[in-house]
């Protein structure tokens, strides 16, 4: 049957393939955590299902799992210094995976402020990817085990706690 709507695809070597199951892991913890209601818990299977075959482009969709500790004062306008946002998001859109975490701070929205861990990969799926496919810049299992940490990031700001679990397809275009 023909991949209609469906870009044609990379399909990661073996090695890469591994790294990207590491994923799964995440998924587990962001949507078994106390708070997560039934809907994403479901989500969050699903997701690893399409982890799991990655590798099979007729069954890509778009997600995402975000887990993130927030400052409700500062997202509600009120002005003040310091980290307003911590967030771990790994997104699979547009033929593109996509591994984040960061803090972000009132003086500088991104980088370093203290010993916070900062993350980022990503892997392009799209058969004609122009420069560099995989890029990762610290192992995987070094992202999970700080977003399984995310309790070390709760502050007396920092307190609101939310996970986002989604999935969607993209719409045709005709």
């Amino acid at each position: 049957m023909e991949n209609q709507g469906k870009t044609e695809t990379w399909k990661p070597d073996e090695t890469t393939f591994n790294k990207i199951q590491e994923i799964k892991k995440f998924v587990d913890f962001a949507a078994n955590l106390d708070f997560v209601n039934d809907e994403n818990k479901l989500e969050g299977k699903e997701i690893k299902y399409l982890i799991e075959n990655i590798n099979n482009p007729e069954t890509h969709k778009n997600w995402n799992v975000c887990l993130d500790i927030f400052d409700p004062e500062i997202q509600k306008g009120i002005e003040k210094e310091g980290f307003y946002w911590r967030k771990w998001s790994v997104y699979f859109e547009i033929e593109k995976l996509e591994i984040e975490a960061e803090s972000n701070h009132t003086a500088d929205a991104l980088g370093h402020h203290g010993d916070d861990f900062c993350y980022y990969g990503a892997i392009y799926f799209g058969k004609d990817t122009k420069g560099q496919r995989i890029y990762m810049d610290v192992d995987i299992k070094k992202f999970i085990k700080d977003a399984m940490n995310y309790k070390n990031y709760i502050t007396e700001p920092l307190t609101d706690i939310e996970v986002d679990i989604d999935i969607w397809e993209n719409k045709k275009h005709e």
